[in-house]
């Protein structure tokens, strides 16, 4: 029996990836090439890319705003999920698409692929949340980062569940969220010169969001090597 890849959620082989999936990536691929067009001039002004943060991106600021009684503007309630949908650049996107497409598939076909759309939007919205509670800065939220971490959280959770259902040592799955929480602090320390470019807050809240999830909704019943 296989201790380490079996117990994560793997599509069955052959499977294509959902189009759900392919829509949700494709949005975020389609709204980074307006905002690169636009940026150059090669597309209307309304999808320049401050324009697009302004309207979609999450805004700590306007946050705390709020918490203090003061009228902001509407696109707070959106932002809190739009956010995750744009990017800072195609390496940005690319990363972060990769990953969602990876775990993505295989969570949906743990749990379906509506699920699997809720669970995107509620981790994305944790961690927005936690990053208005935590950070501080001026900068813009973006990027898919915080769900994909959800997802992370999700399938380790359920890894956790399934390697002590057996009997296992659950060992590797306390030595990848301490990797995980390494990284990011380093990550987080890299980037203290750039405005804290690493939202690792977002990352924290969607992680956490995630791991409670996993009891909500359980996976079908695991297939082991």
């Amino acid at each position: 029996m296989s201790e380490s890849p079996a117990f994560w959620p793997r599509p069955a082989e052959g499977v294509p990836v959902h189009p759900v999936l392919w829509t949700m990536l494709g949005v975020m691929v389609a709204l980074e090439g307006l905002m690169t067009a636009a940026d150059h001039g090669l597309a209307p002004q309304i999808f320049h890319r401050v324009w697009i943060y302004t309207m979609f991106a999450f805004f700590d600021v306007q946050f705390e705003l709020a918490r203090a009684g003061i009228a902001v503007e509407p696109q707070l309630i959106w932002s809190f999920v739009t956010y995750a949908f744009l990017h800072g650049g195609w390496l940005h996107l690319a990363l972060n698409g990769a990953v969602f497409l990876a775990l993505g598939h295989g969570i949906s076909r743990s749990i379906g692929i509506g699920r699997t759309v809720g669970l995107f939007l509620i981790t994305a919205a944790a961690g927005a949340l936690v990053f208005a509670l935590i950070a501080e800065t001026r900068w813009p939220l973006v990027g898919a980062s915080g769900a994909v971490f959800g997802f992370l959280g999700t399938a380790t959770a359920w890894r956790l569940r399934a390697l002590r259902a057996v009997g296992l040592s659950t060992a590797p799955v306390w030595r990848l969220v301490a990797g995980l929480v390494a990284i990011n602090a380093v990550m987080a320390f890299g980037f203290t010169g750039l405005g804290g470019a690493l939202a690792w807050e977002a990352h924290l809240g969607g992680f956490v969001a995630g791991w409670l999830m996993a009891r909500v909704w359980p996976p079908r019943p695991w297939q082991f090597d």
